[in-house]
């Protein structure tokens, strides 16, 4: 385990900021972990389609997580 200094608006907590991180850390597993599901194939689900969705709704959520962050000052 490492520790990292990262700047932030004066407003924002060391809660949010550990959220944040664990935020960002579920996405990147269960991005791994969806796309192993798609590699080992999932019975009665095109995984195509699949796919297709969950880019579609990761895109999604990011750009309402971006105007939020913008919002905010952060970007």
């Amino acid at each position: 385990m490492k520790v990292v200094s990262v700047k932030v608006p004066d407003y924002v907590s060391e809660r949010e900021v550990l959220l944040w991180v664990a935020e960002g850390l579920s996405r990147k597993y269960a991005r791994r972990r969806v796309l192993k599901l798609l590699e080992e194939g999932v019975a009665g689900v095109d995984a195509e389609k699949a796919l297709e969705e969950f880019e579609e709704t990761r895109s999604e959520t990011w750009r309402t997580l971006e105007e939020e962050y913008r919002r905010r000052g952060l970007l």
